[in-house]
Formats: C-alpha cells, structure tokens, sequence
C-alpha cells in the first residue's frame, strides 16, 4: 500500500466516525505513543502477509496474539482504543504522524539496504 493510500484511508476513517454519545477515553486507553508503535506493526504485518508468499513457513507467526504480547494489551482494550481515537480526530491525527514519520524511516532504511546490496 502506498503511503499516499495509507494517509487517505486513515484520514478517511478518522473523519467519518461522527458517531455521536460518550467520548470519554476508555480506562485502559493505550496511550499515543504505544498505539502508533500497535499501528505500524500492524501495517507491516498486513503487508508481509499480502506480500510475502516466499516466507509461507513464517506466516503462522504474524497473527493478532504476537501483537497482544509485545505491547501487553488484548483486543478489547485495543478495539476500545482504535474506537476513542476515530472519534476524536485531533487527538488520533498526531498518532497518524509518528506512524507516518516511522513508516518513512523505515522505507529510507530499507532503500539504502537494497542500494547498498546492488
């Protein structure tokens, strides 16, 4: 998925929650920091799924509990999150900066890997 398509869907997600009713953060709200680092992995492992079939031996790993483990969240608290930012763009909007910023780092890592191997 092109960054450009990443920000557009996000954008898109963000501002046509409208839902209207209680807008309090849930009590185990994970925090921006911690759901931008969820969001990337969660990228990266969609994408590695759709587009690595040479590591089919590895895709048994890249499912939702690994995430649960890594960050120490389940998937209420982390549904509860996604559900609270959506409604609350000016708040989700930061979050979608440090994804945007780390997915850039890690696309620049990634280019100067493969000019290095050429």
């Amino acid at each position: 998925m092109s960054m450009k398509k990443f920000i557009f869907l996000l954008s898109f997600i963000t501002f046509s929650c409208t839902k209207t009713g209680d807008n309090r953060p849930p009590d185990d709200l994970i925090p921006p920091q911690q759901m931008s680092e969820v969001l990337v992995d969660i990228i990266l492992m969609k994408n590695i799924m759709r587009n690595s079939s040479f590591i089919e031996d590895k895709k048994q790993h890249l499912v939702p509990q690994y995430l649960y483990d890594k960050y120490g969240i389940d998937s209420l608290q982390l549904a509860s999150s996604q559900s609270y930012y959506a409604k609350n763009p000016k708040i989700y909007v930061p979050v979608f900066k440090l994804v945007n910023t780390r997915l850039k780092k890690l696309n620049d890592s990634v280019q100067e890997a493969m000019r290095l191997v050429e």
